[in-house]
């Protein structure tokens, strides 16, 4: 098991706490959830791996497949054990992926945005940046990858199987440790305002686009303008 994102599993303490006394009869689905979190910490490896050989695009690529895949196709055998007539698009919409208050869901994600970026900016001042239009691209997709899990997985598809307060302590509880590269210094600060924001869009909209493009845009934003001032 990789130690890198290993805190994160300490979040699922609580929706496991809560259906066991709360909603035994979905008990079941939140083990489910956690032994999936259990596999995606344990295969992380790869990730690293993957960015040791291929730099950043392998980073993409093995996190896209821990992150989305792995969560994706098991939500979906499992939902398919108990309804044969469930479809991957509709483990896609439960966690977000919709349509349904897309406008809405990017505003409010752009509004987020300001108060994460002025955060990164003042936490990161005087540290330079990268140009690199291969790693500003990527790294705005890559987001996508932690949106699906944290607020789409972890905050939208643990809402309907639980209640909205465990979704949400554990969807923040759960981001926040799993970056621990930040627990000793200032940048733990703009996590926890990410994780915080992000998911209250999420609530407002039950839709993860806007979180991405504003999880993305804040990577992108503040390291070009790093870049340019330093």
């Amino acid at each position: 098991m990789n130690l890198y994102i290993f805190p994160m599993l300490l979040a699922l303490i609580i929706p496991l706490a809560y259906a066991s006394k709360y909603k035994k009869e979905h008990l079941e689905n939140v083990v489910v959830l956690s032994l999936i979190m259990v596999g995606i910490t344990w295969f992380y490896q790869a990730v690293i791996y993957l960015s040791d050989e291929f730099s950043t695009t392998g980073y993409f690529i093995g996190k896209f497949g821990l992150f989305v895949i792995a969560p994706l196709i098991s939500l979906y055998y499992f939902e398919k054990a108990e309804n044969e007539n469930a479809e991957i698009k509709d483990i896609l919409f439960r966690c977000g992926i919709r349509k349904d208050k897309l406008i809405l869901s990017i505003l409010l994600g752009l509004l987020a945005l300001v108060a994460t970026l002025v955060i990164s900016l003042v936490i990161s001042w005087g540290n330079s940046g990268n140009l690199s239009l291969d790693w500003n691209i990527i790294m705005f997709f890559e987001a996508f990858n932690e949106e699906f899990l944290f607020r789409g997985v972890l905050f939208l598809y643990l809402w309907k199987i639980t209640e909205i307060k465990v979704a949400y302590a554990t969807s923040i509880l759960a981001f926040i440790l799993a970056h621990p590269h930040n627990f000793d210094s200032l940048f733990i600060i703009s996590t926890i305002a990410q994780g915080i924001l992000l998911v209250v869009v999420t609530h407002k909209t039950k839709n993860i686009i806007g979180p991405w493009i504003s999880h993305g845009l804040n990577r992108v934003l503040a390291n070009v303008i790093r870049a340019l001032i330093f």
